[in-house]
């Protein structure tokens, strides 16, 4: 491949997984990431000065989970830098980052899930980890509150936090803007995790293509893509159904029914 290789999608969508089939397929990374954690957490007044805007003008909200700017120039240098490389994002959409990624020569993946699976799995992730410049605000909670939180949003310490629907619509243009290819996580988690071993493979076909990845798609072992990194949180299909509370079942089915036609989700 010459080009980089720009994987994006919500928190807990299946960046891990799609990194793990890119990899599979002979594409070295993640490398580096678009995403609000390049202006957020620890040193972030350095994270601000060397990828911030400087001058008015000059930043693109790539947020999801929050507002964050990050400077053109910034993304623009590091989709050089990643030639040949996995350059992985949690990306707000916008015409101008797509742009600026078409320029740069870099190839675009969006990675999809059920948003009522993703919402869980991000309130379980969140909980162990540290290093995510949310987490203290999530560690104190249980399960289910952390889980409400992300549905309804507020205002953090450090940040505000957008509701759920709110970043489904920040991430929505990923999944019709021209030469983005889509891949769901169901249909690439394959065998091993519960999932089609043909849809795998038409994924990974998809993949091979899009990438011009180096190995040849007959030669890629399939079975060490699912499980292959350490951020996989039992990653299982209708996740929500099994919270031990009634109502916030009902709120996620709720809060997420108009998205799931967008995402190709609906029942």
């Amino acid at each position: 491949t010459a080009s980089c290789i720009f994987v994006t999608g919500i928190w807990k969508s299946g960046n891990h997984l799609a990194y793990s089939a890119l990899n599979a397929l002979g594409i070295p990374g993640p490398v580096n990431g678009i995403a609000a954690h390049l202006v957020f957490g620890r040193h972030a007044w350095a994270k601000r000065l060397l990828r911030g805007p400087h001058t008015r003008g000059d930043g693109i909200q790539v947020g999801l989970e929050t507002e964050a700017f990050v400077s053109r120039r910034y993304i623009a240098s590091e989709v050089r830098r990643l030639t040949g490389k996995i350059m992985g994002g949690h990306a707000a959409y916008s015409a101008e980052l797509a742009k600026l990624m078409t320029d740069g020569g870099a190839q675009m993946i969006c990675i999809r899930r059920d948003p009522r699976d993703i919402v869980v799995s991000f309130a379980d992730w969140i909980g162990s980890r540290p290093d995510y410049f949310l987490h203290p605000a999530f560690a104190p909670l249980s399960r289910e509150e952390r889980v409400r939180l992300l549905l309804r949003g507020g205002e953090l310490d450090v940040a505000r936090l957008c509701p759920f629907p709110d970043v489904l619509r920040l991430a929505e243009g990923w999944l019709s803007a021209e030469n983005v290819l889509q891949v769901s996580f169901e249909e690439l988690i394959g065998p091993a995790g519960g999932g089609d071993a043909a849809a795998q493979i038409r994924a990974l076909a998809a993949l091979h293509t899009h990438s011009g990845a180096p190995k040849p798609l007959e030669d890629v072992d399939k079975a060490s893509i699912y499980g292959a990194s350490l951020t996989f949180n039992k990653g299982r299909s209708q996740r929500w159904r099994e919270l031990a509370d009634p109502f916030l079942v009902e709120e996620i089915e709720e809060t997420m029914g108009p998205h799931l036609g967008v995402w190709g989700y609906e029942e």
